[in-house]
């Protein structure tokens, strides 16, 4: 993919309404092998990931982005995680169990005045950004490094075969609202370039049935951010930035 093709798609690209999640995106039947939103489906879907989060990250408060109705949400505080979510449909807190209903905000994942800056060890962002566009995944990701005083972890649907950095595709026969499948590296760079440095020991960890859809990313200070002239990031792109080469 080209830079004036990256720009004519991103151009193109249209956000998700917040009234496409509405009950029967959350719990209805529609998603293959029964796949929804019900917190004793996700309990099993699951499995080990909140245990594993509380023991790899160790967090002291944490914020779910894009919680949804707050199943995770629901299994962590179930672990005495202090945790909060932010969600941009009104369904999310309907739907929600009363023990998390009072900790989830409506509102954009993009939103910066919604949180303040640095309130969380950990920001969790699981299986959002494929519903945004390419621009609100760059807030998006601005906004959870700003949020975050330490970790981000997040996981997503990657393109499967990117031809490119720049390379980024749609996933409707999955779920009509995946717009966004960027290369992982892409992503991986944008919170680079906010001031972050990744985790591959962490990322493992969390890994563990070996999807290949997790990032995990530390916060680092601007004077530990490494200096390089550019970097080639297409065919026939290249990007002059400090903080993008080791």
């Amino acid at each position: 993919m080209t830079i004036s093709e990256f720009e004519a798609r991103v151009n193109a690209q249209k956000p998700v309404e917040s009234g496409h999640y509405d009950s029967e995106y959350f719990t209805g039947d529609w998603r293959a092998e029964g796949n929804n939103y019900n917190l004793e489906t996700r309990r099993q879907i699951e499995a080990k990931n909140p245990a594993l989060i509380k023991d790899v990250f160790a967090p002291t408060k944490v914020l779910d982005l894009g919680c949804g109705p707050g199943a995770l949400m629901h299994l962590l505080w179930e672990l005495g995680v202090d945790v909060e979510g932010i969600d941009f449909a009104a369904s999310s807190k309907q739907l929600a169990t009363p023990q998390v209903r009072d900790r989830i905000t409506v509102g954009l994942v993009t939103d910066a005045t919604l949180k303040p800056a640095g309130a969380y060890d950990l920001v969790i962002c699981r299986e959002v950004l494929e519903h945004l566009t390419v621009r609100q995944v760059m807030q998006a990701v601005s906004n959870m490094v700003r949020m975050s005083s330490r970790f981000i972890y997040v996981t997503t649907r990657f393109h499967p075969n990117p031809a490119n950095l720049l390379d980024f595709t749609t996933q409707f026969d999955v779920d009509p609202s995946h717009i966004t499948l960027l290369n992982k590296d892409m992503l991986r760079l944008m919170f680079v370039l906010e001031g972050c440095r990744s985790r591959p020991d962490l990322e493992a960890r969390m890994d563990w049935a070996n999807k290949g859809r997790v990032l995990v990313l530390e916060k680092v200070g601007e004077s530990a951010m490494p200096i390089a002239d550019s970097v080639q990031l297409g065919r026939d792109v290249v990007i002059h930035h400090p903080a993008l080469v080791k």
